[in-house]
């Protein structure tokens, strides 16, 4: 994404270059047109801007003629005027534009008078249109970036200078405040934040470092207004709530601190993102979760169910849509579940859709590898079979971990995990007979319980007790880990369903994976011991990594 200077720098060429038709593609009207009335005075030329409404209006706001609210009568008159250098700024062009060719005619010919005559330019501004195929060789396309940090805190530090003089407001326009109001609003339209700091004057009577929360909201509704991407809470999480999974843990840990402006200083990049595969129910997403809330930053899932609409091009504005909005909003954390699923027609996508989901993956792969900002991408996926090999190649991704069933040191503390979120003590309970019935000794060779399946007991044992306690007029009942134990020993396993599958998985990940866990060799002999067994000597897949 450009930062406004680019922006700015690459308008003015196109602008001096005399480009018939310039788009700029935005839904922050009023931004564009101060930087387009700005960009006007810098290269000393006239600005007139047309809407369906007013017809065509001087910067003053003075209208030209109120016969203009005609599209065909504004085009004339844009003719006699741009002799003079001139920016005809068109605006809400789209439907009228495309409700008959004449138009689409006469525009076109506006647009090649200027390019070859005349010093002026003729520039659209709003979202991104459907440009009818007579004008797309005249269309110049511009993305308007959100305002970055410095133009954030302008806009903030602008707008509360207007209440400065109020003795009933409380105005904090301090540096540090600026910056922490700032950096919160940043993927905020100029609008949006005005309207957040707004609401806070009216509810709280200040403008101050406890507006983050304002500011917070606002941007959920953002996101969620788009309909593409979700925001995800991650409140009260933290990778404590993951159990096992240490070699991965280790590696986040390490790349959180790439965010941190001592890094940028050392001169380090920041990090791609990591990509999981491996069983269902063994922590994937819980673990995108955890890490969200662990580097504080938001959480933004993406639906690519909800990227594909029913008309040409859509697919692809939306999907560009998405991945800006993750820009806007950064440093964020872009999760994509099951990603194998979303993507599972590319490739026989030129039969079936038309090369939708092609150009929809192409565009995902591109972005990955060549983002500027700091989106880590956190992608999950189940089926490795159906994972497209251009995903797995080097520099989408820093690192490919394997997630297998989880063994005992795992086991165990998912175990205290799960007891310990239904408010009980998880040193009261016999911990080291659940890891061993929920593992191969009870469900057979390489059969063991997920971690959704262990959940899934401690839930159905507590469900079980309540009904004792009440069903049976037993007040002091409470779950046991009998309890627990016997729902263990009813469950069926996931990995007895899906053992080959689980089989190849591991083969596979020898050689193309890290292990997320730590090797039977890497656990702690204490830890092992204190589960009252020798370790299960088992063989996972995917190499280790040396810390």
């Amino acid at each position: 994404m450009m930062t406004r200077d680019e922006f700015t720098q690459e308008l003015e060429v196109l602008i001096r270059a005399r480009y018939g038709i310039i788009l700029i593609n935005t839904l922050e009207e009023e931004r564009a047109v101060d930087i387009l009335k700005a960009m006007a005075r810098k290269l000393n030329k006239r600005l007139m801007l047309w809407s369906c409404t007013r017809g065509l209006i001087t910067e003053n706001d003075t209208a030209v003629d109120p016969e203009t609210v005609d599209l065909m009568t504004a085009i004339a008159r844009v003719e006699q005027l741009a002799n003079e250098p001139s920016l005809f700024v068109w605006l809400d062009l789209q439907s009228t534009l495309n409700s008959s060719p004449v138009y689409i005619r006469r525009f076109k010919e506006l647009s090649q008078e200027i390019r070859e005559r005349m010093p002026s330019n003729s520039i659209i501004v709003g979202p991104l249109i459907d440009i009818p195929a007579e004008l797309q060789k005249e269309v110049t396309i511009i993305d308007m970036p959100y305002p970055g940090l410095d133009e954030v805190k302008a806009i903030i530090s602008q707008f509360a200078r207007q209440y400065s003089d109020r003795t009933d407001l409380t105005i904090d326009c301090s540096e540090p405040t600026l910056d922490a109001l700032g950096r919160a609003a940043i993927g905020l339209s100029k609008t949006e934040i005005e309207n957040c700091l707004a609401k806070s004057l009216v509810k709280h009577k200040r403008i101050s470092m406890e507006d983050i929360d304002f500011i917070l909201e606002e941007k959920k509704q953002n996101i969620r207004k788009a309909g593409i991407l979700e925001y995800v809470e991650t409140e009260n999480l933290e990778t404590s709530d993951i159990g096992g999974l240490d070699n991965m843990k280790k590696w986040l840990e390490i790349r959180k601190q790439a965010y941190t402006p001592e890094a940028e200083q050392f001169g380090i990049g920041w990090p791609k993102g990591v990509l999981l595969v491996g069983v269902p129910g063994c922590g994937k997403s819980l673990s995108a979760k955890c890490v969200a809330a662990s580097w504080k930053m938001p959480l933004l899932r993406l639906d690519l169910g909800r990227v594909f609409g029913m008309y040409v091009g859509t697919s692809e504005a939306n999907i560009r849509m998405a991945l800006s909005m993750c820009e806007a909003v950064s440093p964020s954390i872009l999760w994509i579940d099951e990603i194998e699923k979303a993507l599972s027609g590319q490739a026989s996508s030129n039969q079936t859709d038309g090369g939708t989901t092609s150009r929809v993956f192409g565009t995902i792969l591109t972005w990955m590898q060549e983002k500027k900002s700091p989106v880590f991408v956190f992608a999950t996926a189940n089926n490795i079979a159906s994972l497209p090999p251009e995903l797995l190649r080097k520099g989408r991704f820093d690192e490919i971990f394997f997630v297998d069933l989880p063994n005992e040191q795992e086991r165990a503390e998912i175990f205290r995990i799960h007891i310990k979120r239904i408010g009980r003590n998880p040193d009261q309970y016999d911990i080291a007979k659940m890891v061993q019935l929920s593992g191969e000794q009870t469900f057979g060779d390489g059969v063991r319980l997920t971690g959704s399946e262990i959940e899934a007991c401690v839930n159905q044992a507590l469900l079980e007790a309540f009904f004792v306690k009440n069903s049976k007029n037993h007040p002091d009942s409470d779950v046991t880990s009998a309890d627990i134990e016997r729902a263990i020993q009813h469950s069926v396993p996931l990995s007895r369903v899906r053992k080959e599958d689980i089989g190849y998985m591991r083969s596979w990940a020898t050689e193309n994976a890290v292990r997320a866990s730590l090797s039977p060799e890497q656990v702690q002999p204490a830890a092992t011991a204190a589960l009252g067994t020798t370790g299960s000597g088992e063989v996972t897949g995917g190499r280790n990594i040396d810390f």
